[in-house]
């Protein structure tokens, strides 16, 4: 039986290499492969790649600055006031509303608005200058100061040419719009002239479905440095409106109207947005990972220094005119091929297949040894059973024949001695109790495992000591060899009778078989029945003065049919049922058995009982 099983294993293992451990290696190896020649493709087409991603990367920065220019082309031209009145009729008083630009929130990417008109050039009147509600605090003075500087320099420069650009020269770059002549006045006349303002309301009521056109320029981007070298982006659009003679007769504060107007508008571009934030971010979704952004003003990167990049001119690219032309240079960002991050990627893939590699190596391994330890259960319970068989053979024929022997002996008449017929007599009864016992042992390891009984609190002092007489006459020899110590006050405890009657008589039994009593000896200490209370549970301890357990087979002499040593060379009879019959009583009852060195010499096998709960 043995040898056909381990013919099994061989023939295991063997089919388990074929299926499993061989397509395992092709498969990997073929992964393998195809991480590389993928890698080897990615740097081949690096350059090209780059070069896309630097287009779609200026291309998306590009359609972020125009949405916001556009954005602001689709601003009234009113709103670059402090306060305004809205398109609709007049009524009794009029009623100012704040502009968006005053009291709303600063959009991204915009420092501030400016808005000033022709005549504010003779007068020296300076821009009008708004700023939304995002500055505070020294910022907010200097990016003022800042915007009236860019108003200023615009102004300037339309100075030199002698008048500001005419609308025909925009003629092909404008909007048209329109409304109406009270409307436009109103929002033509000092926010502080209310009081003028209110007096000429008969004039306005009058006109009020009369309407003016309104020619709206796009946006113009320019950039130039200060002195300092501080970058300003500036956006600027030309608002023209005809004149009606209709006012002529009205106060000074509407006179504005009586002419021909043009008001020059634009905003502030924050250069920190355009030349580092809003390219970040664009390049964080475009570029991929073989691909690096280079900030303006970065230094050498080490990873992409010796390698191929492409620029971006945020300046020339985006359309902002300039009048130094070394300017067109300025904000400099590019696209480097980040070989190093591809080799990286690489080795990352690489140590994730030998991380899955590993795993599966693992993996096999595992199933190999647990296929292993299966295999040596299946021949353990193979040599368990065998040892099992012989030793019930063995303990079948000895009681049996030592019964056949007594009792041929009395059939026969051999014994006429009073004595020795009581003793043959005594003998047949112990045997049979033997075979008894062998007999109860099976029994109750096949049925134990359907038995629905369940403990109750009971007396354990009281259990045992019902078990003390017979334990005694089951003694060899007649020799009394067992003795017992009960414990006072013991708390009831979770235990149902019988399995504690086969637990102690199992353990009795055993120290009987492997520690015996020397007979020769009257100062030879007995075995030990003891209950007491320790660590606040009731313990019962039965206690030899044998060999000992060795530690590495503590835990192996309470499985079924288990021995120590072999069995056609041991002397000591039994099953190998008896402590696992203790191990499987214990847990029905909820208690835990252990086998401890006693002091002195000798083994202790201790069960440890569940306290009742006091009701």
């Amino acid at each position: 039986m043995v040898q056909l099983t381990l013919g099994t294993k061989r023939t295991a293992l063997a089919l388990y290499g074929v299926l499993l451990v061989l397509p395992t290696l092709v498969l990997g190896g073929l992964h393998w492969r195809q991480l590389v020649i993928d890698h080897e493709t990615m740097l081949a087409v690096v350059p090209s790649d780059a070069q896309d991603a630097t287009r779609r990367l200026r291309d998306a920065i590009k359609s972020s600055l125009k949405e916001l220019v556009e954005r602001e082309e689709a601003r009234p031209f009113y709103e670059y006031r402090a306060a305004y009145f809205p398109p609709g009729n007049i009524g009794g008083e009029v009623n100012f509303l704040p502009s968006p630009l005053k009291v709303g929130p600063t959009p991204r990417g915009i420092l501030g608005w400016f808005s000033y008109t022709a005549g504010d050039t003779t007068t020296g009147r300076l821009p009008r200058v708004i700023l939304g509600s995002r500055q505070s605090g020294a910022k907010e003075e200097e990016i003022k100061n800042a915007i009236t500087y860019a108003a200023l320099d615009i102004q300037r420069s339309e100075t030199r040419m002698g008048t500001m650009p005419s609308l025909f020269s925009r003629l092909f770059n404008t909007r048209d719009d329109s409304l109406t002549l009270p409307v436009l006045a109103l929002n033509l006349a000092d926010e502080n002239d209310q009081g003028c303002v209110a007096d000429e309301l008969p004039v306005l009521r009058r006109l009020q479905h009369e309407k003016r056109p309104i020619y709206l320029s796009k946006f113009l981007l320019h950039f130039y440095r200060e002195t300092d070298g501080t970058p300003r982006l500036v956006a600027s659009r030309e608002v023209t409106i005809d004149g009606d003679t209709r006012l002529s007769s009205a106060s000074l504060c509407l006179a504005k109207l009586r002419s021909n107007v043009l008001i020059r508008q634009g905003f502030l571009i924050d250069p920190n947005w355009l030349f580092r934030e809003l390219p970040a971010a664009k390049a964080a979704s475009v570029l991929r990972l073989s691909q690096q952004f280079v900030p303006m003003d970065a230094t050498a990167d080490p990873l992409a220094a010796n390698l191929e990049s492409f620029s971006i001119h945020p300046v020339r690219d985006l359309g902002f005119s300039t009048k130094d032309p070394r300017n067109e240079v300025y904000g400099e960002i590019k696209v480097a091929v980040n070989v190093k991050e591809l080799e990286s990627r690489f080795r990352t893939q690489s140590v994730r297949f030998l991380g899955v590699a590993a795993m599966l190596i693992v993996s096999l391994a595992t199933g190999l040894i647990l296929l292993l330890r299966s295999v040596n259960r299946d021949l353990e319970a193979a040599r368990r059973t065998e040892n099992f068989v012989a030793a019930v053979t063995h303990e079948l024929r000895t009681p049996v024949s030592a019964i056949k022997l007594y009792g041929e002996m009395l059939q026969d008449g051999w014994v006429d001695d009073p004595d020795k017929l009581k003793e043959y007599y005594r003998r047949i009864v112990r045997e049979t109790g033997r075979l008894e016992t062998l007999v109860e042992n099976v029994l109750e390891k096949s049925q134990l495992g359907q038995r629905g009984t369940a403990p109750e609190p009971d007396d354990l002092n009281a259990v045992v000591e019902s078990l003390a007489s017979s334990l005694s006459s089951l003694a060899p020899d007649g020799v009394l060899d067992i003795a017992f110590e009960y414990g006072d006050d013991l708390p009831l405890v979770m235990l149902i009778p019988e399995g504690v009657r086969s637990i102690v008589s199992n353990l009795v039994e055993n120290a009987r078989k492997y520690a015996r009593v020397p007979t020769d000896d009257p100062n030879a200490e007995p075995l030990l029945v003891k209950t007491h209370m320790l660590a606040g549970n009731v313990v019962l301890d039965v206690m030899d003065r044998g060999p000992g357990i060795p530690h590495s087979e503590r835990t192996k002499i309470f499985d079924a049919f288990y021995r120590i040593g072999n069995e056609k060379t041991r002397t000591a009879r039994g099953t190998g049922l008896g402590l696992h019959l203790v191990a499987l009583q214990s847990a029905a009852m909820g208690a835990r058995v252990a086998v401890l060195d006693r002091k002195g010499g000798g083994s202790v096998f201790r069960i440890t009982f569940e306290t009742a709960r006091q009701g």
